[in-house]
């Protein structure tokens, strides 16, 4: 290595250190799994986050029955149906606990509705759902970065006037600490997950409380009041209940990382489970609910969480903290939402490399033992759809629900079908189980597909059959390689006698001379090829005449065959050698050894031309002869 390359080396490595950490023996393995109470910030954000955004996207489908001038108990009767979806959507969580539960048993070594549907449906299922898997990690990374800032841009302006730039850093920042290892981001994420799931709870009591003090500003909704809602229908309201189905989102990704967990994992994985549905249910009925006492609407300038902590604790004085303490640590959950993404695909792409769908530079871990590759690919993919959709929320959640509720049906039903198949003690309870959470969360997926399909959820719709194609042609690609490299040991060892090497020179020069004396110590039927590329036949001539002088006085014991170019072109003229070389040798039989001289400086290398690389490009990627480069070092 050159001194220069050689301290740039050194220096990016340095950094690399203090950014990353120190590399990771294998056996340090144990050392970087977690427990429940770390879990709860590296796999439940995600979920935890989306009682951020879930009701105000189903207010946001309310909002056309109310007006301007609708009483604050006609606001509370038309939003007792986002409660009333709310009841629902937590029946829906449990019920996917239960479901979930079972695959973490039958899949404990991750992989979720991927594991599932190649295992249990087939292969067009399996990668379905892995490519639906991938937009859902992919848009968490957007959507919740995105939410993050729009929910601190109003209390900070600075952040608001600029949200794409704070997008493009918060998730550079998201991915330097997943890089660092799932436990160091589980240390640094701990206290802004249980702070938000704190101020959550505050917020709750707090209202609780203002209820009893001021009961007159308390409105409960009635069922009289419901049915006198204008234009309340069955369509509208599964359209709202849909997107309710967004506080959903990432209760698949426990399962999908259940080898992140320390032993027992599978365990400690259900008990998370189980402790994440409870919590997040309770985060969902209390912002549901005080959004419906307070009558607040839908504003796309300003979350709901925002709007709720604003009337309960004010926005003067100490109220003005506490509301900025919440719209803080909402930001912050919303931002590490993103951190279980960055657990959950990168694990994925591993398991489906492993089955061959996905390039194998996926499949194994890094420094930090993560799969850094995984990590960083996610990021540029993820800062891809910020950009294209502006990091606008509403516009990036149509992909984000049709996604994640496919991903959640296949596993369902594949659950189903495992559980009829193996007919184990209480079988038809699981199924049944597993049944209704298929058609609760396939009619989701079909509502947000039908009702936002002009609204981009079309791309998912185009996006998953390519990708679908994309990891056949993978798989396909790696059978054809093990099958053209599997060797047929009937065969016997051959060394072909009928064999050539040819080493290509420009002149006697120490750097062609090493690579013949290579050569000869290592081969047969050595030959040495220069060709000639001048302007006049003079000139050829005596380029000619020197060069044979030169090897007569070199006296190597080889032959050396001189060729004259017309067209002045060094490299096409020694692969039109060579090919006529093919006529007479098998491929396996030929070895073309290509001098080559290291330079000192990276700017010398631009001195000189690229012969030796063309030609040695040529032949890898369209010749089967061995090819080799044997490289001189210049010391100035």
């Amino acid at each position: 290595m050159q001194p220069c390359e050689g301290w740039v080396v050194c220096l990016l490595s340095t950094i690399k250190r203090i950014l990353i950490g120190r590399p990771l023996k294998t056996k340090e393995t144990s050392h970087v799994k977690i427990g429940i109470f770390r879990g709860m910030a590296v796999m439940t954000p995600d979920a935890l986050s989306s009682v951020a955004y879930a009701t105000d996207q189903m207010e946001s489908i309310l909002v056309v029955l109310t007006g301007a001038a609708a009483t604050k108990m006609y606001i509370t009767d038309v939003l007792g149906f986002s409660m009333l979806g709310t009841f629902i959507i937590v029946g829906l969580a449990f019920l996917l606990y239960l479901a979930y539960r079972n695959i973490i048993h039958a899949y404990p070594q991750g992989g979720g509705a991927y594991a599932i549907g190649r295992n249990d449906l087939g292969k067009f299922w399996g990668l379905s759902a892995a490519s639906t898997l991938i937009v859902g990690y992919t848009l968490t990374v957007a959507v919740s970065v995105a939410a993050g800032v729009d929910a601190i841009g109003p209390i900070i302006p600075v952040i608001g006037m600029h949200k794409m730039i704070a997008n493009i850093v918060l998730t550079l920042i998201i991915m330097g600490i997943n890089l660092r290892g799932t436990s160091e981001s589980a240390n640094v994420f701990v206290p802004f997950t249980y702070v938000f799931i704190g101020c959550i709870f505050v917020l709750g009591v707090a209202a609780g409380i203002k209820a009893i003090l001021h009961p007159s500003a308390v409105h409960v909704p009635t069922l009289t009041g419901m049915h006198a809602v204008q234009g309340m229908g069955l369509y509208l309201f599964l359209k709202m209940f849909a997107n309710g189905c967004s506080a959903l989102t990432g209760v698949e990704a426990v399962s999908n990382s259940v080898p992140v967990f320390k032993d027992p994992a599978p365990e400690r994985a259900k008990r998370l489970l189980l402790t994440l549905v409870i919590t997040l249910s309770c985060l969902f009925v209390i912002v549901s609910g005080i959004a419906m006492i307070h009558g607040l609407t839908y504003n796309p300038d300003v979350p709901l969480i925002n709007q709720e902590s604003m009337v309960v604790f004010g926005t003067r004085g100490l109220g003005y903290l506490i509301t900025v303490i919440i719209s803080f640590s909402t930001m912050c959950i919303l931002g590490i939402a993103a951190n279980t993404a960055f657990t959950g695909c990168p694990a994925l792409w591993s398991s489906m490399a492993r089955d061959g769908f996905m390039p194998r530079w996926v499949l194994h871990k890094g420094d930090r033992l993560v799969y850094s590759n995984g990590i960083m690919f996610l990021t540029v993919i993820s800062l891809a759809l910020t950009i294209g959709f502006d990091a606008k929320v509403n516009e990036l959640m149509p992909l984000y629900g049709v996604s994640v509720f496919y991903t959640f049906s296949v596993s369902q039903l594949g659950m189903v079908v495992r559980t009829i198949r193996e007919k184990k003690p209480r079988w038809a309870l699981r199924a049944a189980t597993s049944a209704c959470g298929f058609a609760l969360t396939a009619g989701a997926c079909l509502i947000f597909g039908i009702a936002r399909f002009t609204s981009g959820a079309w791309l998912v719709f185009v996006c998953v059959p390519l990708m679908v194609v994309m990891f056949s042609k993978i798989q396909t690609h790696y059978e054809q390689v093990r099958e053209d490299l599997k060797y047929d040991f009937s065969r016997p060892l051959h060394v072909g006698a009928n064999a050539i090497t040819i080493v290509p020179i420009a002149s006697i020069n120490r750097s062609s001379v090493h690579a013949l004396e290579y050569a000869l110590a290592n081969f047969k039927n050595v030959i040495a090829v220069n060709v000639i590329a001048v302007d006049s036949e003079e000139e050829a001539r005596r380029r000619e005449a020197k060069i044979r002088q030169e090897w007569e006085r070199l006296d190597a014991g080889i032959p050396l065959v001189v060729i004259h170019s017309q067209y002045r072109a060094v490299a096409k003229r020694l692969q039109r050698f060579i090919e006529i070389e093919l006529d007479h040798y098998d491929n396996d039989n030929i070895t073309v050894v290509v001098p080559q001289f290291i330079t000192k400086r990276w700017w010398h290398k631009l001195l000189h031309n690229k012969t030796g690389t063309v030609l040695m490009a040529w032949l890898l990627l369209s010749k089967s002869v061995k090819v080799m480069a044997v490289p001189y070092r210049l010391s100035r």
